[in-house]
């Protein structure tokens, strides 16, 4: 706690002559220059996480600061933050907004300005199966959170016996879970159910009787943001009316997103995807996911793109945004590019989300078809490439065979006569 007020101290020194600078005209700098910073994650998945197809950064945190860059009418630039570095990156002036998971604290509020909160969640635990059905068996266990002292605060109130372990990087604290080094992750249940698809299929758990405390996103901006804080505060409001920002949780959540109040569980998510390619010629295949988080060794119903269902699957394995899934009782032959794997969607609700989605698939499709070309293509042009450089190896080995023979011939026939 100590190296806490230590670090608040440092950066309130830090941020003071930048914060004057910066606060006045944070709006008339973001529009002179035509280009919003956010700094995002890219490890808190839906939120914010790399696409492995592309290599950029998505999720709902991306796409509220797309939307606010929009109504600037600026363009957006994304910046990597982490749990623990965002405050710095914010009060130096490296980013203008920072959409990243972050929920506000009396400490925080020294340093940095908050929005109004655009998602409520509950702060929850993930732990290997069977062992932590209560908060009592939390009590002296070794319990992982982020650098977020609203988390450690939380845990402390509960569970005051704890040991509380930080993590900067939610990758780490999801291997240090998994190899024992502790007993538990605490983080808010969103964040959660991304640490549970990285995890070993079956053998870890988010217990739905353990709730820790109820906390809210805001999106963050230098102190005294005055006229950009209001407009971000307006944008948020606007989006919320309007139905923008339910259409963004929609598109990452697979389904209406309802304050959680302990009646939803975690255990029943949804997802789909869409089938880009044949994986093995036993039935696997690489979906890529467009609505939702698919859960390992989770069943799933197979469509046709019109959103005919054509037999049922399993989720064989993840790896980020990768979702392999053997087709089951599925004809194999008869699954192809555009097909659509659904997690936990009942027929009539998966072919309302399908024909909805027919856009989005058929640009997966042509972005399939396309790369593919593109691929053949480059193979084709490569063999035309290497087929001229034989042709030119040979010719110049032939020319060089000839003029070989023509001194050989030479020097024969001069011998007798030279002489």
């Amino acid at each position: 706690m100590k190296g806490r007020i230590a670090i608040t101290v440092a950066l309130l020194a830090i941020g003071v002559f930048t914060q004057k600078a910066w606060s006045a005209d944070t709006m008339a700098a973001i529009k002179d220059k035509g280009v919003l910073v956010a700094g995002v994650r890219d490890d808190a998945p839906p939120f914010g996480f790399i696409d492995r197809d592309t290599g950029g950064q998505v999720g709902i945190d991306v796409d509220l600061a797309r939307e606010i860059a929009n109504r600037l009418g600026v363009r957006l630039k994304l910046r990597t933050v982490t749990a623990a570095g965002w405050i710095p990156e914010l009060v130096n002036g490296n980013v203008d907004l920072v959409a990243a998971t972050v929920t506000s604290s009396p400490e925080r509020e020294k340093l940095v300005g908050f929005s109004t909160v655009y998602f409520t969640t509950t702060q929850r635990i993930i732990a290997k199966k069977g062992t932590i059905a209560s908060l009592k068996d939390l009590e002296g266990k070794r319990i992982g959170t982020g650098q977020d002292s609203a988390t450690e605060r939380n845990i402390r109130k509960s569970v005051p016996s704890a040991a509380c372990y930080y993590f900067n990087d939610t990758r780490k604290a999801v291997e240090a879970l998994r190899k024992g080094e502790v007993d538990a992750l605490s983080a808010s249940g969103a964040n959660l159910y991304g640490c549970l698809s990285a995890l070993p299929k079956g053998e870890y758990e988010i217990p739905g009787s353990i709730r820790i405390a109820e906390s809210g996103y805001s999106l963050a901006v230098r102190k005294d943001g005055g006229d950009f804080l209001k407009f971000v505060n307006s944008a948020l409001t606007e989006m919320g009316n309007g139905g923008t920002a339910q259409k963004i949780f929609d598109k990452w959540f697979a389904g209406p997103v309802a304050k959680d109040d302990g009646t939803a569980s975690l255990e029943v998510p949804k997802a789909m995807g869409v089938v880009t390619r044949v994986a093995s010629a036993e039935g696997r295949y690489l979906v890529l996911p467009i609505n939702g988080t698919f859960r390992p060794d989770g069943e799933v119903s197979i469509f046709d793109p019109q959103g005919h269902r054509v037999g049922y699957g399993r989720v064989a394995s993840i790896y980020e945004d990768e979702v392999f899934v053997d087709a089951g009782d599925a004809p194999k032959d008869l699954i192809q590019l555009g097909f659509v794997a659904a997690m936990n969607y009942g027929d009539e609700d998966a072919e309302k989300i399908i024909l909805s989605y027919s856009d989005v698939i058929g640009k997966v499709k042509s972005d399939v078809r396309h790369d593919k070309e593109s691929i053949q293509k480059q193979i084709a042009e490569e063999s035309i490439r290497e087929k001229k450089d034989r042709e030119r190896y040979q010719e110049e080995m032939t020319k060089a065979k000839m003029n070989l023979d023509y001194q050989y011939s030479g020097r024969y026939y001069r011998y007798p006569y030279g002489y």
